[in-house]
């Protein structure tokens, strides 16, 4: 029945031509963390949790989009809520995405085993209760087989969602959940299955390469290559917690075929390392006629990451580009230089890397 509801779009049938959005946006953020001064910056005088001014501006930026993706790199575990190593945040974060606009969440990572099976089955349960679409753990095996590719149809569009992770830090799947695990063989046979639902476009949602290096490795250019090889149309890549470069791919005609973006870095954490304060948004457009798919711009967006002291406590904060130089009053003077000095270091290092992904005007 889930499959089947997933599954039911509909379009209006008008002198035999099918009516429905004939271009698609999609928006793609990183990583979203929870460590413990971020869950503390969320708490209420009354006890509870809210983190709906962390991402007021983000929902702002985003709002546009015809569907939103993220990598939710945490769990929802309940009490007592728990930071790094073990991530166990608060359901409010959730709560606040959905009010965001996120459509889908990435829950393949290498923190997904965090808390053992409660880990698993409770983040899939919340997020279900949300109405949250997700994709790379399940509860079981009948769960995968009936989920597995995430089928998602919006306005006349079909999208297929793989979500894969490069391990779970050392701790093992608890049976009988299922962790997608970055497996070629597995891969090649999941996009074959995925073509069988006749998507529009296959997306793999990838949590691979190394921790804190500006350029992708080895081993995601040859894990993207198979990938495109064998029909997926978008990559879109966390872990890194950095921001890595971009590149769509274009045939004979300059027309953009497919689209790899290494890694988005972190929409928000509390990590103190350089460029982990910054992170990116990939827009992607793509549009539909009755014969073909295609995308047909790919561009980028940079946030930041803020962290007031207000009234005694650290506040967080998701400050898009575009919402970074026209208020300044947010912002010490000293803040205000160094955030500007990160925003203008990886907008040019970005666009010295990127192939045929540009900036987003704002």
């Amino acid at each position: 029945m889930k499959r089947a509801l997933l599954l039911i779009s509909f379009c209006l049938v008008f002198t035999n031509h099918l009516f429905c959005s004939d271009t698609l946006h999609l928006v793609f953020i990183g990583d979203i963390m929870q460590h413990i001064p971020q869950i503390n910056a969320a708490k209420t005088t009354d006890g509870t949790y809210n983190y709906d001014s962390c991402f007021s501006f983000l929902a702002d930026e985003i709002k546009y989009a015809d569907f939103k993706a993220a990598n939710l790199e945490l769990t929802l575990s309940g009490t007592p809520y728990s930071g790094y190593p073990c991530f166990s945040a608060p359901d409010a974060i959730a709560e606040t995405l959905k009010k965001s606009g996120i459509n889908l969440l990435s829950t393949a990572n290498n923190h997904s085993c965090d808390k053992g099976a409660k880990g698993i089955t409770r983040t899939l349960d919340v997020l279900d209760e949300l109405g949250i679409y997700h994709a790379g753990t399940y509860r079981n095996v009948s769960e995968k087989i009936f989920s597995h590719p995430q089928i998602i149809d919006t306005k006349g569009f079909r999208f297929a969602f793989l979500s894969y992770t490069y391990g779970t830090n050392g701790l093992p799947v608890t049976y009988p959940n299922i962790v997608n695990l970055i497996d070629t063989t597995a891969i090649a046979s999941d996009i074959e299955l995925a073509k069988k639902y006749n998507p529009d476009m296959i997306i793999c949602l990838m949590h691979w390469g190394l921790e804190y290096q500006l350029k992708q490795n080895d081993e995601q250019k040859m894990l993207a290559e198979f990938m495109i090889s064998r029909g997926t149309n978008l990559i879109i890549g966390s872990h890194p917690h950095v921001v890595q470069p971009m590149e769509a791919q274009t045939d004979q005609s300059g027309n953009l075929t497919s689209a790899v973006v290494y890694s988005l870095g972190n929409a928000v954490s509390n990590q103190n390392y350089e460029h982990t304060d910054i992170g990116a948004i990939a827009h992607i457009a793509i549009t539909k006629t009755d014969t073909s798919t295609k995308i047909i711009d790919c561009k980028y967006s940079l946030i930041l990451r803020h962290r007031p002291v207000e009234k005694g406590k650290t506040k967080f904060y998701i400050i898009p580009a575009s919402k970074f130089y026209n208020n300044r009053q947010l912002f010490t003077e000293t803040e205000y230089t160094a955030l500007r000095k990160t925003l203008e270091n990886t907008r040019k290092r970005l666009n010295n890397a990127n192939k045929n992904f540009r900036e987003k005007d704002y």
